[in-house]
């Protein structure tokens, strides 16, 4: 699946979240439909999974759409405060993934249960 030897080029890209390099063995091409494609990187040092997509920007290096997103790359583990803090978020969440996630005013009201 990974004739446009992906892996080999994303070697290197950093774990979403401890920083470590992922090695060509732990990524996968999952998916790759030549502008755009889809991959997981598996970290050796803290075992985490990303899924992530690949963007061609033409004869360049391809583009992880994590290594662009700055509330990612770099950012500190989920700790237990994140995970009471959506905890609280969802316990009374009525709505679908959709409306959980579109921006504010679009979202969340339609899906809160009163």
């Amino acid at each position: 699946m990974d004739h446009r030897g992906l892996r080999e080029r994303l070697t290197g890209a950093g774990c979403t979240s401890c920083g470590a390099a992922i090695p060509v063995d732990r990524i996968a091409v999952l998916a790759d439909r030549g502008d755009v494609a889809f991959v997981e990187l598996s970290c050796p040092r803290c075992d985490s999974r990303t899924m992530a997509v690949v963007i061609a920007e033409g004869p360049a290096d391809p583009v992880l759409d994590i290594a662009i997103d700055a509330g990612l790359a770099g950012g500190s583990a989920v700790d237990e405060d994140d995970v009471r803090a959506v905890h609280r978020l969802l316990v009374d969440w009525r709505g679908d993934l959709r409306t959980l996630l579109e921006p504010p005013g679009r979202g969340m009201a339609g899906g809160r249960s009163r």
